[in-house]
Formats: structure tokens, C-alpha cells, sequence
């Protein structure tokens, strides 16, 4: 089972929307997702998961479920920070090997201080972020979807090692969906998981 964990309160909802979506077209891997605010529902489904062979399994973040997670050793393989936070906070819920994934574009998430065992990828528009976009493009005419050209200008490792190569493909977003920030940050989170995402 591999923990994604989602933060940030602006682009939340379309990020985990994005995921779903995405997972469904892109993997066979189940998704088992956590909404809820009550810590026992959350300790069941934590455990539910585990048993699942070949799982995913994606929790919206708020700032207690950070502490619930840090006073109960819960950790995460991958952890999105869609808004800045303190990561000294986030860094004890990633797994030895984890994955930071932050929005290169807010500058108020650094300067970053993590563990060298953990691995930081950016996304965002920022011609130095590691997953970008080169264009999109709104629907036209009977089309309901937007659609991306996605850019991976730098290397990706997985949280199982293997390493997604720079390369640019086309996807159609969700239906009505619009953040390319939320897109971004979904595509990132899933090729960290290896997720093998291309084509329309």
C-alpha cells in the first residue's frame, strides 16, 4: 500500500478530483480514499487499505490530520503541499524514502528543508519545475474537456525506483476542470506512485 497525502486548502478538492479521474484512465491499482474528519473512520480505512493488495491510498490533509499522523507514526510514501506550510512539520509523516511534491511556483514553501533520503520534485509553470505544462488548451466547439500538453523536463524517480525519463505527452482533464496547477500536481503524484500516464 502507498499513503499520498494531499494539502492545501485552495486547490485541494481539484487536485484529489484530478487523481481519481486520472487513476481510473491510467491504472489498475485500487484507490482507497479517506474523506472524512473523525479519527477512528480514519484509522479504519488506514487499515482497510493495508489489506489491500496493490493499494492506494489518498487523504486530504488538514493540520490535525498532520499531527494525528505524527502522534500515531502514520506515515506517507507521497506527500503533495499544494500551499506552503511548515515542512519541519510535514517531514516527520513521510516514509524514509518518500516523495515531497510542492508547487515550485509559491515560493513561500522555501526555502525546504528535508531528509536526504527523501526526494523532492516540483511542478508548476515555472520553466525549472520538474513536471510543467508547454500549452493548453480550453474546449472548442462539441469538446467538453480541456487538454494539456505535459512536460517532464527533468528525471523522475518513483518511491520504487524506477525513473520516469524527461518526455511530453497530451492529456484531456477531468470534465470541467480547469486548474492546471491541480492537474499538475495529480500527474506528479501519480508518476511518483508509477503510474505510467500518456496519450489523450
Amino acid at each position: 500500500m502507498l499513503c499520498i497525502g494531499v494539502l492545501g486548502e485552495n486547490l485541494q478538492k481539484q487536485t484529489i478530483e484530478q487523481i481519481l479521474y486520472f487513476s481510473k484512465r491510467y491504472t489498475k491499482k485500487q484507490i482507497c480514499f479517506y474523506a472524512g474528519k473523525k479519527q477512528k473512520e480514519f484509522d479504519k480505512a488506514y487499515k482497510e487499505a493495508k489489506k489491500t493488495e496493490n493499494a492506494l491510498f489518498l487523504v486530504p490533509i488538514q493540520k490535525k490530520t498532520i499531527q494525528y499522523c505524527k502522534e500515531n507514526h502514520i506515515q506517507f510514501s507521497i506527500f503533495v503541499c499544494l500551499s506552503s506550510y511548515k515542512n519541519s512539520a510535514i517531514i516527520p509523516c513521510l516514509t524514509n524514502s518518500g516523495i515531497l511534491i510542492v508547487n515550485i511556483d509559491d515560493k513561500r514553501v522555501f526555502p525546504l528543508q528535508i531528509k536526504k533520503e527523501n526526494q523532492l520534485i516540483t511542478y508548476g509553470l515555472n520553466h525549472k519545475a520538474s513536471v510543467t505544462v508547454s500549452s493548453f488548451l480550453e474546449p472548442m466547439g462539441h469538446e467538453t474537456k480541456s487538454k494539456i500538453q505535459c512536460c517532464i523536463q527533468k528525471s523522475i524517480q518513483t518511491v520504487s525506483g524506477n525513473i520516469f525519463e524527461p518526455q511530453e505527452f497530451s492529456l484531456f482533464l477531468k470534465e470541467g476542470q480547469k486548474s492546471i496547477s491541480g492537474a499538475l500536481a495529480a500527474i506528479t503524484a501519480l508518476m511518483a506512485a508509477d503510474v505510467q500516464i500518456s496519450g489523450g
